[in-house]
């Protein structure tokens, strides 16, 4: 993919989360069921990184089940960076901060201070990153970021499964794309917050090329399981180890 392709991509997907980070904070009040069911297998002390973090979530389902290590919240959004702050609020146990990070920035993982981490979290962030060679790259942060024997748990979007979703699909000529200057599984997805629209870049992973990142950065495929939405597939969940 060109560099300035590339960047218009990204571009999409700043520009959105900029705009509607607080009606799409509105629509993500809880942690997706296929994150909780990871909660329960995090040490209470354990040290956690939960990248594109976005409003708190799941640092709010940490909180809620008496977590009482270190949590670090990054994300590129300022604003979904605030809801997160003032959601989480000051919780009685544990050490919750957060801070901007931009994936698409080269060495952003040398901004964090505190790694190895023992858990690291991504959840519906890497389908946003376009490009092998910048999804590559992240899955290979993650790798440093975390401790021997530590965990990396990833989860993209299956938006396909969605009938509401399909209808959601754009032509790349809306944003002055043609289809063939993208990668294969790229797609321009319509959001509305009431009838103001919205675009987002997604990249659509299915399981062996989700595998196939794993296992280029260097980890190797614990678990592959699907969950969230009404029908439970809305979300491909991979657990990463080294």
């Amino acid at each position: 993919m060109k560099r300035s392709i590339q960047q218009q991509l990204l571009t999409i997907n700043q520009n959105f989360y900029d705009q509607f980070a607080p009606s799409f904070s509105a629509t993500r009040d809880h942690a997706q069921p296929g994150a909780t069911s990871l909660v329960s297998r995090i040490d209470t002390d354990a040290s956690v990184l939960d990248v594109g973090c976005g409003n708190g979530t799941f640092a709010r389902e940490l909180v809620r089940t008496g977590f009482a290590g270190k949590y670090l919240g990054v994300d590129m959004s300022d604003n979904l960076l605030a809801e997160a702050v003032k959601l989480t609020g000051e919780p009685a146990l544990g050490h919750f901060e957060f801070s901007r990070v931009n994936l698409a920035e080269p060495n952003w993982e040398k901004m964090l201070t505190e790694s190895p981490y023992n858990w690291l979290m991504c959840f519906s962030v890497v389908h946003h990153l376009p490009g092998e060679d910048l999804r590559l790259q992240t899955a290979k942060a993650f790798r440093r970021l975390v401790s021997s024997g530590g965990v990396v748990a990833v989860s993209v979007w299956q938006w396909q499964n969605s009938a509401r979703l399909r209808k959601r699909v754009l032509p790349w000529s809306t944003v002055g794309l043609a289809v063939q200057e993208l990668d294969e599984g790229d797609t321009l997805l319509d959001w509305r917050a009431g009838d103001t629209p919205g675009l987002r870049y997604v990249h659509t992973f299915n399981e062996t090329g989700l595998t196939h990142l794993a296992e280029a950065a260097g980890f190797t495929v614990q678990e592959s399981f699907y969950s969230d939405g009404k029908s439970g597939d809305l979300a491909l969940y991979q657990v990463w180890g080294q």
